[in-house]
C-alpha cells in the first residue's frame, strides 16, 4: 500500500492516487493533495498541512488534538514533500 508523500494518507486503492497532468495515476500523492498534476494547495506550509490533517487523525485514530498534532509533526516531516 502506498502512503501519500504529502499528507500521509494510506492509499488503499488506485482510486485514491493523485493524477499527473496527462491523467495517469501518481502513486506518490493522493487525489486530495495532487488531483490534476500539481498540488491542490501549492503554497501550503508544513505547519498548515499538519493543522489541516489533525481532524482526520482524530477521527481515524481516536487521538486528542494534541496527540494528532504530535503524530503528524513526527511523521509528515519524513515524507517526500516535506523532507
Amino acid at each position: 500500500m502506498n502512503i501519500c508523500q504529502s499528507c500521509g494518507m494510506p492509499m488503499k486503492n488506485k482510486e485514491l492516487y493523485g493524477k499527473n497532468k496527462d491523467g495517469s495515476p501518481n502513486t506518490d500523492y493522493c487525489i486530495h493533495c495532487y488531483p490534476k498534476g500539481e498540488f491542490n494547495n501549492p503554497d501550503e506550509t508544513f505547519e498548515e498541512m499538519v493543522e489541516s490533517c489533525i481532524p482526520f487523525e482524530m477521527k481515524a485514530e481516536g487521538f486528542t488534538e494534541e496527540q494528532a498534532r504530535e503524530y503528524l509533526v513526527r511523521n509528515l516531516k519524513t515524507l517526500k514533500r516535506w523532507s
